[in-house]
């Protein structure tokens, strides 16, 4: 909650710079950035960890940590060297492990494979301060919707010499699906390499209400993502 509270802070403050601009820096469109990303993520660990059947066993699966890719759109509509607009974007993070675990009871072994994915849509404002003739800093902050599943496809499997091979059942299968909403800030720091191209890096902190009901901890998704960015400027610059 408090991480939630300290992201809508920050969309508000944003808003707030939006609103006091000069008339004399208000202007025509003059930047419009399209974002490729590639980087992770790393959630709070007990959100993402999922119990694992049988109970007996023991087992959680940690998906915590992913690989995310997307796309982020900025369009800059007021300032000179300090420009304010929007942004809105899309992000794609997936994980998926394999995991084995012996039932002593029963002499059985169970084959585990798990995987979870997250779509990650956010809008929000932000802040653009070009550094020199090359660098730009921007700042961004704004609501987030994200939406999650996970699957999970068991194998039991009879050891030789079991009590009761007939007791094992052959397959269980498992999903679970989750909607949240929260909020996102983000910022980071480009180098223009070639004409209207550039390259950089960002971090973007996540905080959401999504929690799924077979984790080891029912606490909230929130957590940090670091990305590698390829941007191409479309606009005045």
């Amino acid at each position: 909650m408090t991480d939630t509270r300290s992201i809508c802070l920050l969309t508000l403050f944003a808003w707030l710079i939006l609103s006091a601009a000069s008339p004399e820096a208000v202007a025509a469109a003059n930047g419009a950035f399209l974002q490729g990303v590639v980087g992770a993520g790393s959630f709070d660990a007990d959100s993402l960890s999922f119990r694992l059947l049988p109970a007996e066993s023991g087992k959680k699966e940690d998906l915590s940590t992913m690989p995310f890719i997307g796309f982020i759109g900025q369009h800059l509509f007021a300032g000179d060297r300090t420009q304010l607009g929007v942004e809105g974007g899309i992000l794609f993070g997936w994980r998926s492990r394999s995991t084995s675990a012996v039932i002593a009871s029963n002499q059985t072994v169970v084959k585990i494979d798990s995987s979870l994915w997250l779509l990650d849509l956010s809008a929000g404002v932000c802040l653009n301060q070009r550094l020199g003739s090359r660098w730009r800093l921007y700042l961004a902050a704004g609501p987030a919707m994200v939406f999650g599943e996970y699957d999970a496809d068991e194998d039991v499997i009879a050891m030789e010499g079991a009590v009761d091979p007939a007791a094992a059942p052959a397959v269980r299968n498992g999903s679970e699906s989750e909607f949240g909403v929260g909020g996102y800030a983000r910022a980071g720091l480009e180098y223009e390499f070639a004409p209207l191209s550039l390259v950089g890096f960002s971090v973007r902190g996540l905080a959401t209400n999504m929690e799924f009901d077979n984790t080891v901890d029912s606490s909230r998704v929130r957590g940090v993502q670091a990305f590698i960015t390829f941007t191409r400027n479309f606009g005045q610059w």
